[in-house]
């Protein structure tokens, strides 16, 4: 029994579109949002608590920010048509996005669901900095869940 939590360094994680050698250029940094379940009011006349059940719940959002970009990367340019054709991405080991938490692990969405890419194309630029963009999407379907090992 370990007394202290895995701790996992950005400097071992990434993003990729398929395979692990596909990665997403640029990314520095990425938030998938976790699951919300939304309650739905059961409440009756005459009951002075309000009662709730259980409804559905939503996948939650992915986002990559502070991307550098680079109009030259096939994978951001893949992850901005998304957005443009309304594409879907899918658990896929070819085509899937994937958020690597270290060399063996990573989260992807479940087989039954897909992710909506709902906004990219962005570009902010500073006279003093790097180019940067953003890709954001939603998560339907299916959970995200944490394939591979922890090691």
């Amino acid at each position: 029994m370990a007394d202290r939590a895995v701790t996992l360094s950005g400097r071992f994680q990434k993003v990729t579109l398929g395979g692990a050698a596909s990665k997403v250029l640029g990314a520095g940094t990425y938030t998938l949002s976790g699951v919300t379940r939304t309650v739905v009011d059961a409440s009756e006349f005459g009951v002075d608590v309000n009662i709730y059940e259980f409804g559905a719940a939503d996948g939650g959002t992915i986002m990559l920010s502070d991307v550098n970009l680079d109009p030259t990367d096939p994978a951001q340019e893949a992850l901005r048509l998304c957005v443009q054709n309304a594409t879907k991405l899918i658990n896929s080991s070819t085509s899937g996005i994937r958020f690597w938490i270290n060399s063996t692990s990573f989260y992807t969405i479940g087989t039954s669901g897909h992710i909506l890419m709902t906004r990219g194309g962005e570009v902010r630029a500073d006279r003093n900095g790097l180019a940067k963009t953003s890709f954001e999407g939603q998560v339907s379907g299916a959970y995200m869940y944490l394939a591979g090992s922890i090691v």
